[in-house]
């Protein structure tokens, strides 16, 4: 199913993909296979979709999200319900989130991501961008902030963590303030990192001469690092 120009939706199924070019809302929840829109839309309920979700336009969801495949956003999107990402989770532009999200196959964001809930996924979060965190996050290997040790040059904390940082295996974080506590197998705390909880390794822990760290590091046993 194809809108190019202005349309409306209600609640229901298809057995599509559902693209939008132009304006649409969906009154209600709505399921589909496969999601692309690059113009503007509005949904009242949740989304359900067997497949992938792109968004390179304005996306607004009060509702939850479910799908089986990626989910890619270049442009502007919202989402106030639970997010559930069968496959990898990835954005360039600005995404704001309001409740938990589960990316299964991985996180990875180059622009601007606010999330209110706890962020989990069973593979790699890598954040480049910007990122203000309300809870936790979780995740085998999490990265904060690599394109800064390239470039040379860190902002102040364009990484705002509120809750804790825990991983099954890396953390590596640059330019970060966590509020809550840093748990890891091997950990790497970088410049211009600041830690008011924590820091808690199995293996490994490297801090940066300007990082700052409020508690000395622990060292835990493996099995401390379930979740």
């Amino acid at each position: 199913m194809k809108i190019s120009g202005s349309g409306r939706l209600s609640e229901g199924t298809i057995n599509d993909e559902l693209t939008v070019s132009g304006s649409a809302k969906i009154e209600g929840n709505f399921e589909c296979n496969g999601f692309r829109s690059s113009g503007s839309l509005k949904g009242d309920g949740d989304l359900i979709v067997h497949g992938d979700v792109r968004s390179s336009g304005s996306f607004r969801l009060r509702g939850s999200l479910h799908g089986d495949g990626n989910f890619r956003s270049s442009g502007s999107a919202s989402i106030g319900g639970v997010v559930i990402i069968q496959g990898t989770l990835s954005s360039s532009g600005s995404l704001r989130l309001g409740n938990k999200v589960e990316a299964l196959q991985g996180v990875r964001s180059s622009g601007s991501f606010h999330i209110q809930g706890e962020l989990l996924s069973h593979r790699v979060i890598e954040i480049d961008g910007s990122i203000t965190a309300e809870n936790d996050i979780k995740g085998e290997d999490v990265f904060f902030g690599t394109s800064l040790v390239r470039a040379r040059k860190i902002f102040k904390h364009p990484f705002r963590i509120f809750g804790s940082i825990l991983a099954k295996n890396r953390i590596d974080i640059t330019g970060t303030r966590v509020e809550g506590d840093v748990k890891g197998r091997h950990v790497i705390i970088g410049r211009g990192t600041e830690v008011l909880g924590t820091v808690y390794y199995v293996e490994s822990i490297e801090v940066h001469k300007q990082a700052n760290l409020s508690n000395e590091p622990i060292q835990i046993k493996a099995e401390d690092l379930e979740f």
